[in-house]
C-alpha cells in the first residue's frame, strides 16, 4: 500500500535503502556504539552504492535526488543507526548543500565532485563555543588580505570533523558573515580530539581552530557578506533532514518495543494484552506517523519550490519531542532490560537527545515557528 503516495523512484529508493541499512548497518550499530569509532567501511558502501551524492545534480556526480527521498533515506538509515545517519546528514546535507546551492561551477567541480563520489567527508562549521543559537554573529573573522582572507577563531561541536577532509565554516568578514570551503590541513587549522558524548558515538565532534588561517580568495562561497543568509536556507531544508533521522529513530524504538510486547510474557499471556502497555504503544505509533507527514509535507514543498521555514520548524520540532517521547516509552516497556545496553532502546534516546539541540534546539525551533505565525515585527531573537 502506497499510502505516502510516493513516486515508483522514490519508492524504490526506500525500499533499497531499507533493505542495504537493516542488512549492512542495523547488524553492527551496537559494535559503532560501543566503540565510538567512524565506521569507515559503512561510508565506503555507501559511496560504492551513489549515496554520498543523492540530492546533487548528476552533473557533479550526484544522484539527483528529491528533498523526498532524501528524508526516506535519512529515516532508514537513522532507524539502523543514529550514529551513521548524523555523520551522513552532515556530509550531504549540510557542508555539500552549500556548495551545490551558492559555490561557483569552479568549486562545484573541484570540491562538490570529491564529496558526492565519497572520496572525501564534509563537515559544516557553524557552531561557535560562545553560542551556536546566534549564528548570524560569529566571532570567527576573516580578514582580506590581497588574494587570501585570514581567518582566525573557533567552532565547537563540528560533526564529522576528526574524520572529514574539505569543510564549510563562517566568519565574519568586512561586509558581513561570509562562507568559506577550507581543506584539511591546511596551516594553521587544527582540529580538536573528538568530544566525549552521551550519545551518537562512533559520529564524531570536534572544536575547530583557526589561527592565522590564508584561504585563498577562491575559496570564499558566493559574495562578501552572503554567508549567513546561504546558511540559513541550507538550515531550513536541514532541519527537515533532521525531522527525518528523528522519525527513524523514533520508528526503531517503536519496532522494538512493540516485538518486546508480543514476546514477553506476565501472568500468563503476552504484555502487549494489557492496555498499560498498549496505551503508550498507540502513543508512539500515533506521533512517529505524524512526524513522518509533517517531514514529507514540508519536503513535498520544497521540492515544489515553497518556503519552508515554518513546516520546517514544526517538522523538526514535532519529530524530535516524538522520538524521545517513543524513546522513553520504550525503555519503559522493556522495564529493567530498557536500562540495559544489551537492548537498543536506550542507545536509541541516547541518540535522539542529541537532535533536541542540534541544527536549532527544540525552544529555538518554538521561536521560529511563534515569529513565522506571530510576524518577525512581533517576535525576535534579541
Amino acid at each position: 500500500m502506497n499510502k505516502y503516495h510516493l513516486t515508483q523512484d522514490q519508492l524504490s529508493a526506500w525500499e533499497a535503502m531499507r533493505s542495504f541499512a537493516q542488512g549492512s548497518i542495523a547488524p553492527l550499530a551496537r559494535e559503532i556504539d560501543e566503540s565510538d569509532e567512524f565506521p569507515q567501511a559503512i561510508f565506503s558502501q555507501l559511496a560504492e552504492l551513489g549515496y554520498m551524492g543523492a540530492p546533487f545534480s548528476p552533473d557533479y556526480g550526484g544522484a539527483g535526488c528529491d528533498a523526498v527521498t532524501v528524508c526516506l533515506l535519512l529515516e532508514e538509515i537513522s532507524r539502523a543507526s543514529g550514529a551513521v545517519g548524523s555523520s551522513y546528514n552532515a556530509h550531504i546535507s549540510l557542508a555539500s548543500s552549500v556548495i551545490a546551492n551558492h559555490g561557483s561551477p569552479a568549486q562545484k567541480q573541484k570540491y562538490l565532485t570529491a564529496l558526492t563520489s565519497g572520496r572525501k567527508l564534509g563537515a559544516f562549521g557553524l557552531t561557535e563555543p560562545s553560542g551556536g543559537s546566534n549564528a548570524g554573529d560569529p566571532k570567527t573573522h576573516a580578514v582580506r588580505c590581497g588574494d587570501t582572507f585570514v581567518i582566525n577563531g573557533s567552532k565547537a561541536f563540528i560533526t564529522n570533523a576528526w574524520v572529514a577532509d574539505l569543510f564549510v565554516i563562517t566568519a565574519r568578514t568586512e561586509n558581513g558573515v561570509s562562507a568559506f570551503i577550507l581543506e584539511r590541513g591546511t596551516k594553521g587549522f587544527a582540529i580538536g580530539k573528538p568530544d566525549k558524548k552521551m550519545g551518537v558515538h562512533g559520529s564524531p565532534t570536534s572544536t575547530l581552530y583557526f589561527d592565522e588561517v590564508a584561504v585563498p580568495t577562491e575559496n570564499l562561497i558566493g559574495d562578501e557578506g552572503t554567508g549567513f543568509r546561504s546558511f540559513a536556507r541550507t538550515l531550513d531544508r536541514g532541519r527537515v533532514n533532521v525531522a527525518a533521522l528523528a522519525v527513524g529513530l523514533g520508528q526503531a524504538a517503536l519496532d522494538a518495543a512493540l516485538q518486546y510486547a508480543r514476546e514477553r510474557t506476565q501472568f500468563g499471556k503476552p504484555i502487549g494484552a494489557f492496555q498499560a502497555i498498549q496505551l503508550p504503544l498507540a502513543e508512539m505509533a500515533t506521533e512517529i506517523e505524524a512526524a513522518r507527514l509533517l517531514t514529507l509535507n514540508a519536503a513535498r514543498m520544497h521540492d515544489a519550490g515553497m518556503p519552508i521555514k515554518l513546516e520546517a520548524g514544526m517538522a523538526k520540532y514535532f519529530a524530535v519531542e516524538a522520538s524521545l517521547r517513543a524513546c522513553n516509552h520504550a525503555i519503559e516497556i522493556l522495564g529493567g532490560y530498557g536500562y540495559l545496553r544489551d537492548f537498543p532502546v536506550e542507545r536509541y534516546f541516547r541518540d535522539a537527545k542529541m537532535y533536541q539541540i542540534g541544527e536549532g534546539t527544540s525552544h529555538i525551533q518554538r521561536i521560529v515557528i511563534a515569529r513565522e505565525i506571530l510576524g518577525r515585527d512581533i517576535v525576535s531573537f534579541g
